[in-house]
């Protein structure tokens, strides 16, 4: 009897939700690795939930003001978050009127890219000894670029300072594709930005790529070296991608997001193209997700709390 009951509420709620255009809020700029991930998704998930997705990007404060707009939102199903790491750093940065282990519900990890370290071609560097060779001859001290505290770029760079025994100052920007164009421009020595942001730079030949972040090298760029490669084997992090719901959605209406995320993300084509940009696919379930968020936010705590006491 509670098995029929449950049925007919998930049919109910299909047939009831959804009956207008769903909201996502992405807390990065357009043009960086999150806004180009959740565009490759959005036309089929639009086709598969049967309402157009609207996107909104609020960048800013390594991603605060679109993750404070949607700790505010309705659970009602027409308001998802794009979330990326820095829904697991913030709380550690800033004091915050809500607690995103409470209101941000993992749904689904879409997928993860590694970091690409990427220095301006007027630094005469080829491979990442020299960089800190360079690095360690520099006074003042080189400067590197992030999308703000506590981004994933950031923590890599942060991570790539201590294992190489280097100097490096912080130049914080307010979005991912600020820090991209000026490191290229030259106004900047070196980022870490996400590997799918940085591709179509990488193909052309404007940027120069010592290394990126990952255990393996990318199928995608396979002539750039891992960071373990170039002789640090602890310099391995990735940034990821994932939706999350309101604290309070209604379980059916979650059931049916899962379901249409789900079979988008398991659509060869839609796997083609994103690991032809660089991603490395995950689809996790809710409760997977869960389990990773949550250690994520432990580790980087740790990190970040480890940052200030240096």
């Amino acid at each position: 009897m509670l098995a029929i009951s449950t049925l007919t509420n998930l049919a109910i709620a299909q047939a009831n939700y959804p009956q207008r255009p769903i909201t996502v809020i992405l807390p990065m700029a357009a043009g960086g690795a999150s806004d180009v991930l959740m565009r490759s998704l959005s036309t089929a998930l639009s086709q598969e939930i049967g309402q157009p997705i609207i996107i909104d990007n609020r960048a800013g404060a390594n991603g605060l003001i679109g993750e404070e707009l949607f700790s505010k939102a309705n659970a009602d199903g027409y308001t998802l978050m794009f979330g990326t790491s820095s829904a697991t750093t913030n709380l550690w940065l800033h004091t915050l009127n809500y607690d995103p282990r409470k209101v941000f519900v993992p749904l689904m990890r879409v997928g993860a890219v590694p970091m690409a370290l990427i220095v301006n071609n007027k630094n005469k560097v080829s491979d990442v000894k020299d960089f800190i060779n360079l690095a360690k001859k520099s006074s003042p001290p080189l400067d590197f670029a992030t999308w703000g505290e506590g981004s994933i770029s950031h923590l890599s760079a942060e991570l790539f300072r201590s294992e190489a025994n280097i100097d490096l100052h912080h130049i914080p920007y307010k979005t991912s594709p600020q820090a991209l164009n000026d490191t290229l421009s030259g106004q900047v020595d070196m980022a870490f930005v996400g590997l799918a942001a940085a591709s179509q730079q990488i193909k052309g030949g404007r940027v120069n790529v010592l290394a990126i972040t990952s255990r393996d090298r990318s199928p995608n760029v396979p002539q750039i070296p891992t960071m373990i490669e170039s002789g640090l084997p602890n310099v391995v992090i990735e940034s990821w991608f994932g939706f999350f719901t309101p604290q309070g959605i209604n379980p059916e209406t979650f059931k049916v997001i899962q379901t249409a995320l789900t079979k988008v993300i398991n659509k060869p084509e839609i796997r083609k193209n994103l690991e032809n940009q660089g991603y490395r696919v995950v689809g996790d379930t809710p409760e997977e997700f869960k389990k990773f968020y949550l250690q994520e936010i432990e580790q980087n705590g740790k990190i970040l709390k480890s940052m200030k006491s240096n």
